[in-house]
C-alpha cells in the first residue's frame, strides 16, 4: 500500500514538472475520472471455485487521474494514474483483488467542433494486479495471532510493462475560468510478459492457470481545462 502511494507520489510530482506551463504550449487538460478494467482471471477463479474460496468479480472499478499538455501542433503528452479493486467474502474467506497502473500517454487532438474532441491515445507504462486472501476470524487475540501468524498471503507478479490502445471523447463548454466538461474513455489494456506469481516475501507461486495483464478498460471523468493565464509588461 505505501510502495503504491509512493510511487503515485513520484509519478505526480513528474507530472506537474513535465506539464509546467510554457509559452508555446499554454493549454493543459485535467481529467479527474472513475474507471472499470476487466483483467484475464478467469483462469485463477477458477482455481478458487474449486477450493471453496470466493471468486474475484470480473470487473474492477476505482478511480485515476491524467495531466496533459499540448506538446506542440494537436498532440496530447502526459501521465496517467489509476487504481481499481474489488472485493469478495464467503463465510470463512476475503479475497481482495487489485490493479494499480502508471502510464505515459501520447495522442492525437481532434476537434470538429468547439465543444467536442476526439483524442486516439496510446500509453505505455506498467500494471501490477494483485490478489490478498484473508481468513475470516473475528476477533483474535496477539498471543492467537503469534501462534498461528499464517492468516493472510498476498500474491502478484509485480508490475510488468503493459501498452493501452484508447479513443476518448471530450464534450466541455467554455467558463470564465477555462473550458470544463466530461471525458468518456474506452481502451485495452494488454503486457506480452508472462506472469510469474509470488508471495509477499518472494517465494514463487507455481500451479498458477496462464494468464497475461489484458483486457477492456473504460473511464467517465470532468474534463478541466484551465484558461490560459497572460501577463502585461509594461514601459
Amino acid at each position: 500500500m505505501f510502495r503504491s502511494s509512493g510511487l503515485f507520489l513520484a509519478a505526480l510530482v513528474g507530472v506537474l514538472v513535465a506539464s509546467a506551463p510554457a509559452q508555446d504550449a499554454p493549454e493543459g487538460w485535467l481529467i479527474p475520472f472513475a474507471c472499470a478494467f476487466q483483467p484475464d482471471i478467469s483462469g485463477i477463479n477458477s482455481v478458487f471455485a474449486r477450493h471453496n474460496l470466493p471468486e474475484a468479480g470480473s470487473r474492477l472499478f476505482g478511480w485515476g487521474c491524467e495531466i496533459r499538455s499540448l506538446a506542440g501542433g494537436h498532440f496530447l503528452v502526459g501521465p496517467l494514474f489509476f487504481t481499481t479493486w474489488d472485493e469478495a467474502r464467503n463465510d470463512s474467506f476475503q479475497l481482495r483483488t487489485e490493479a494499480l497502473g502508471i502510464l505515459a500517454e501520447a495522442g492525437l487532438k481532434i476537434a470538429p467542433f468547439r465543444f467536442l474532441t476526439v483524442v486516439p491515445l496510446l500509453g505505455l507504462g506498467t500494471v501490477r494486479e494483485a490478489f490478498s486472501l484473508r481468513k475470516r476470524t473475528g476477533a483474535i487475540s496477539l498471543d492467537s495471532l503469534l501462534v498461528a501468524p499464517g492468516q493472510n498471503a498476498s500474491l502478484s507478479p509485480g508490475f510488468k510493462a503493459t501498452g493501452l490502445a484508447a479513443l476518448e471523447l471530450g464534450l466541455a463548454l467554455d467558463t470564465d475560468a477555462g473550458r470544463l466538461g466530461v471525458a468518456l474513455r474506452g481502451g485495452y489494456l494488454y503486457s506480452p510478459l508472462e506472469l510469474v506469481w509470488r508471495l509477499a516475501n518472494g517465494s514463487e507461486v507455481t500451479g498458477v492457470p496462464h494468464s497475461l495483464i489484458r483486457g477492456p478498460f473504460f473511464s467517465a471523468g470532468i474534463l478541466l481545462m484551465p484558461a490560459a493565464q497572460t501577463t502585461q509588461t509594461y514601459p
